[in-house]
C-alpha cells in the first residue's frame, strides 16, 4: 500500500466548489448562462415553430443545471427560469406583472418542480459519492489486509497500516509504539518524514495510556487536529495510529469506521510477526538444545573410553613394573586414544568455525593429486591392509582453494570409508574434469547409503546405523561445509554393486596458472 497521498483541500475550498471543481461564481454563472440560453430557445420556438406552452423548456434548464451542478445552484436556475418565463413570455410582456391569475399556478409548479429535480439530482449525487468513497475505503482496506497478511515483520505491516490511512483519507499518518514508560517511537510514517508536534503527542500518548481513541472529534481532545486510535491485539496495546487531520475538521463516521478496521487489520497483523518470531526463537532454542544434546551425547562417550584408556594405562606404567612389550604396547594405546582425543576436540573446532563464518580460506594454486596424496599419507595406519587406488588424469586444472582445508576433506571421507567398510574393502579416489570445474569421488564398498538418507548423513553428530567404530559423527558435516565455503558441493548417493559414492564439486578459477605438460601424471 503506498502512501504520501496529497493532503484533501481544505474545507472552506471543498465547500466553495460545484460539481465539476467550478469555483461557486462560476456554478452560478453557468446557471444563469444555461437559463438564458433556453429562455433564446423558448423565443424561437413561439416565433418559428408557434409553440405556445414553453414551460417545458425552462423545466429542461433546469435538469441540465441540476445534473452539472449542485443544489444551490440548480435551485438559483429554477427561481430564474420562473422570472425569465414571467418576464418574456405572460403578457403584458417585458414586466413582471400578471394579467392572468392562473398563471401563478404555473409559476408555482415551475419552481415546485425544479426544486424537486434540484433535490432528487444532489441527492442521486451524494449518494454516488457516498458509494464511490464506500468502495475505495473498501479496496483500500482490501489492499492493506494483503499487505498486512504478507508482512514478514513489524516495520513492514507498520507501512502498510500508515500508507492505507494516508491513502484514504489524504493526510498524514503515523504507526507509534510503545517505548518505556509514557513514550512513544515512531515504527512507520506516510508520508516518509511525517511527524507529530508535542501537542498531537500528548493525545497520542493519552490513547496509548487509556487504550481509547482521542483526537478527531473524540475522546478529551476533540478540537485537536489529530485523530489517534489504539492499535491492539486481546487486552495489549500494541501501536497508535494517529492521522493529521486538516483545520476544523473531525473525523466522520465512515472514516472513523474504516480506521477501526484498519486498527483491528493491523493488530492481527503485528500479533501474527510476534508469533512467528516467538516460533521462530522456539525453533532456535530447541535446535540449540537438541544439539547441545547431541554434543554432549557424543563427547561424553566419545571423552570418556579414550580417557579412561588413557588413564588405565598411564597409572599401569605408573604402578606396576611392566616388561619392555607391555609398556610399549600401553604407551601406543595412550599415543593412539591422545590421537583420537584430539581429532575429536579438532573436528568439533573445526564445525564450530565453519558455521560461525570465521574460517578464512587461504587459497593456493595447488593440482588435485598433491591434495589427495597429503590426506592418504596422514591415514597409512588406517589403511593399512586395504587396496586405495586414485586415478587423477593428466590435464587436470589447478585449483585455488585451502589445501590444509581440502586434505582435511579428504581425510574425513577416507576416514569414513574405512570405518564403515569390512576389513580390507577397497576404496577408491577418481578425479575427472568437468565443465567449469572438477569432480573427484571417493567409492567405496561397504553397505551403502539407505534410501532417503543421502542428504541426512551430512548431519552434525548423525552416525551410521549399527556402527560400532569411535567418532562424534562430524566429519561428513566439515567436509561440507568445507566444501561450500570453496563455492563447490558434495553430495552421497549408493554405488552401483553395493557401497557409497560421495562427489565432490570445485570451481575451476578463470584466473589459473597454466598446466605443465604431463603434470598430474
Amino acid at each position: 500500500m503506498t502512501g504520501g497521498s496529497p493532503s484533501a483541500p481544505p474545507a472552506g475550498e471543498r465547500a466553495g466548489r460545484a460539481t465539476g471543481g467550478l469555483p461557486v461564481a462560476a456554478a452560478y454563472g453557468r446557471a444563469a448562462a444555461v437559463v438564458a440560453a433556453v429562455t433564446a430557445a423558448a423565443g424561437a420556438a413561439r416565433a418559428w415553430l408557434h409553440v405556445p406552452d414553453v414551460e417545458m423548456l425552462f423545466l429542461l434548464g433546469v435538469v441540465i443545471v441540476a445534473v452539472t451542478s449542485t443544489r444551490g445552484p440548480s435551485t438559483f436556475a429554477a427561481i430564474l427560469s420562473v422570472a425569465a418565463y414571467d418576464f418574456f413570455f405572460v403578457a403584458p410582456a417585458f414586466t413582471f406583472e400578471v394579467e392572468d391569475a392562473r398563471y401563478v399556478l404555473t409559476f408555482a409548479m415551475m419552481l415546485a418542480v425544479g426544486l424537486v429535480i434540484s433535490g432528487l439530482t444532489d441527492r442521486l449525487r451524494t449518494h454516488e459519492r457516498t458509494a464511490v468513497a464506500r468502495e475505495r475505503r473498501t479496496a483500500a482496506l482490501y489492499d492493506a489486509s494483503r499487505a498486512l497478511g504478507a508482512a514478514l515483520d513489524g516495520p513492514a505491516a507498520a507501512a502498510a497500516c500508515a500508507g492505507a490511512a494516508a491513502a484514504v483519507l489524504g493526510s498524514p499518518a503515523l504507526l507509534l509504539a510503545p517505548a518505556g514508560e509514557d513514550d512513544l517511537r515512531p515504527l512507520a510514517a506516510s508520508p516518509p518524514g511525517a511527524s507529530l508536534t508535542p501537542a498531537e503527542l500528548e493525545v497520542a500518548r493519552w490513547t496509548a495510556i487509556q487504550g481509547s481513541a482521542a483526537g478527531g472529534g473524540a475522546g478529551p481532545f476533540p478540537d485537536a487536529p489529530v485523530a489517534c486510535l489504539p492499535v491492539r491485539a486481546a487486552v495489549d496495546l500494541r501501536a497508535v495510529l494517529a492521522v493529521r487531520l486538516p483545520p476544523g475538521e473531525p473525523l466522520r463516521p465512515e472514516q472513523r469506521d474504516f480506521l477501526d478496521a484498519l486498527c483491528r487489520q493491523t493488530a492481527l497483523a503485528l500479533e501474527r510477526v510476534r508469533l512467528a518470531a516467538d516460533v521462530r526463537a522456539a525453533s532456535l532454542r530447541a535446535e540449540a538444545e537438541q544439539v547441545r544434546s547431541a554434543l554432549l551425547s557424543a563427547v561424553s562417550h566419545d571423552l570418556r573410553t579414550p580417557l579412561a584408556t588413557i588413564t588405565g594405562a598411564a597409572t599401569a606404567i605408573r604402578d606396576g613394573a611392566l616388561d619392555e612389550p607391555t609398556r610399549r604396547e600401553l604407551v601406543e594405546a595412550i599415543c593412539d586414544e591422545a590421537e583420537r582425543l584430539e581429532r575429536l576436540v579438532r573436528n568439533l573446532l573445526d564445525m564450530t568455525r565453519l558455521e560461525s563464518g570465521a574460517v578464512r580460506l587461504r587459497r593456493e594454486w595447488v593440482p588435485v593429486e598433491e591434495v589427495v596424496g597429503g590426506a592418504l599419507t596422514r591415514l597409512e595406519r588406517q589403511l593399512a591392509g586395504r587396496r586405495v587406488t586414485s586415478s587423477c588424469p593428466p590435464g587436470l586444472p589447478l585449483l585455488s582453494v585451502d589445501p590444509v582445508l581440502l586434505e582435511q576433506l579428504f581425510v574425513n571421507l577416507v576416514e569414513n570409508a574405512a570405518k564403515h567398510t569390512p576389513p580390507g574393502s577397497p576404496v577408491e579416489i577418481t578425479a575427472a574434469g568437468e565443465a567449469g570445474g572438477v569432480v573427484i569421488e571417493v567409492a567405496d564398498r561397504g553397505p551403502g547409503i539407505p534410501a532417503g538418507m543421502e542428504e541426512a548423513v551430512f548431519e552434525r553428530f548423525r552416525r551410521g546405523t549399527g556402527v560400532s567404530a569411535p567418532g562424534a559423527g562430524l566429519g561428513l558435516a566439515i567436509s561440507r561445509a568445507i566444501a561450500r565455503a570453496h563455492g563447490g558441493t558434495l553430495a552421497a548417493r549408493s554405488r552401483s554393486g553395493g557401497g557409497a559414492v560421495f562427489r565432490l564439486t570445485l570451481p575451476a578459477a578463470e584466473d589459473r596458472p597454466p598446466v605443465a605438460a604431463g603434470a598430474g601424471a
